[in-house]
């Protein structure tokens, strides 16, 4: 293989690829990305640990010699990015090795055979049934609000990934870690199939990190055992995983014995101030004492005690009730609405945290703490 191409090019694809590229592993090859060069001046570059797949749509190169090869993710991205040229050409022998040159630099990496790189089949992800096609700043947001709870419990494989479900022409995208549930939902085109699959966590993540924050249409589809989704740029395959979902649907209730209306903003800080005294990160219960139009917020650790109040609108009974505090701040930082509503029943039950404005797609539940003896 021998190519010429673009710095920038070449950087901005490897700062994708190299995302699906493992960095513990027996096997060295799932370390690399690979570039595969064609005939027609076209480059492309892959990155996959087996799990996830990211291929970069073709980059323009030209290309002197067609050929592929594998080159470490970590080191082949750092060199490109130490190059001070605006263009880099590179160079593999038959003992596969590659000469990167930029300028007056001169770098040699040792390769492997790009035919040995983990390339996920075709013929798996061409069992299309039906495409959906979603806004990638739509997409994206509805991960970002879900995203945090997943559970990282790997004895409980199936809920360290979101559940991705089409019904009734809503998309609903759920995680659920025991303690929490995150659920964000958006319309789709009437008549969209209905269909259900849990995709990984990491690779929720990593799609999130890549999409832009743009109006960008990304297209995504099931096949047995994968999801793909494309965007102009790019490509990423997800094993799905197996198993049955918590029935979330039977969870969530709109029935309420205490109902707030709070400012978000004024709540987020009150517990952020509240965990300050926490200790090397370890949970410290915080107690909601609402009565009276006002939340008193407490916390206590051996490192000494916190009490802030926020005025609110309330409903319904007086309660006491105690929670692990940074749930409460994971969700209302994703949470883009002024107020938030609050709806609670007992000392032991879930509390349900939604946007005001209740046409908006996103709500969380919250399991409380036992209250102390």
């Amino acid at each position: 293989m021998n190519i010429i191409l673009n710095k920038q090019e070449l950087q901005d694809a490897l700062a994708l690829a190299s995302r699906a590229a493992s960095v513990r592993t027996t096997m060295p090859i799932l370390e690399c990305v690979l570039l595969n060069a064609y005939e027609d001046g076209k480059l492309t570059i892959s990155g996959s640990d087996k799990e996830i797949s990211i291929d970069i749509a073709q980059i323009p190169a030209q290309v002197l010699e067609p050929g592929n090869i594998a080159l470490d993710a970590k080191l082949f991205t750092e060199i490109v990015r130490k190059f001070s040229s605006d263009s880099i050409s590179i160079e593999t022998d038959e003992k596969f090795n590659a000469v990167c040159k930029g300028g007056r630099s001169r770098l040699k990496i040792a390769g492997q055979p790009g035919d040995e790189f983990p390339v996920v089949p075709e013929s798996e992800i061409n069992e299309i049934n039906h495409v959906y096609t979603l806004q990638s700043n739509v997409l994206k947001k509805m991960i970002n609000q879900t995203i945090f709870a997943v559970s990282q419990d790997q004895g409980k494989l199936i809920l360290t990934g979101e559940l991705m479900e089409i019904k009734n022409d809503i998309l609903q995208i759920v995680a659920i870690d025991m303690f929490r549930i995150g659920y964000s939902k958006e319309e789709m085109p009437e008549g969209t199939p209905d269909t259900s699959a849990v995709v990984s966590g990491r690779a929720m993540n990593e799609l999130s990190r890549m999409l832009p924050d743009d109006e960008t249409l990304v297209r995504f589809f099931f096949t047995k055992n994968r999801v793909v989704f494309e965007t102009e740029n790019f490509r990423m395959v997800a094993i799905l995983l197996d198993g049955d979902f918590i029935r979330y649907d039977q969870i969530h209730s709109e029935d309420f014995a205490t109902m707030v209306i709070i400012n978000r903003l004024n709540l987020l800080g009150a517990l952020e101030r509240a965990i300050l005294i926490a200790v090397e990160n370890r949970i410290i219960p915080i107690s909601l004492d609402i009565r009276d139009d006002d939340i008193i917020i407490n916390s206590q650790s051996e490192r000494g005690l916190v009490e802030d109040g926020v005025p609110c609108q309330t409903e319904g009974k007086d309660l006491k009730i105690y929670f692990n505090p940074r749930y409460f701040i994971d969700a209302l930082r994703v949470i883009d609405e002024e107020d938030v509503v609050l709806k609670f029943n007992t000392v032991l039950s879930p509390v349900t945290i939604r946007g005001k404005d209740a046409k908006n797609g996103h709500k969380y539940l919250i399991v409380p703490l036992r209250p102390p003896n």
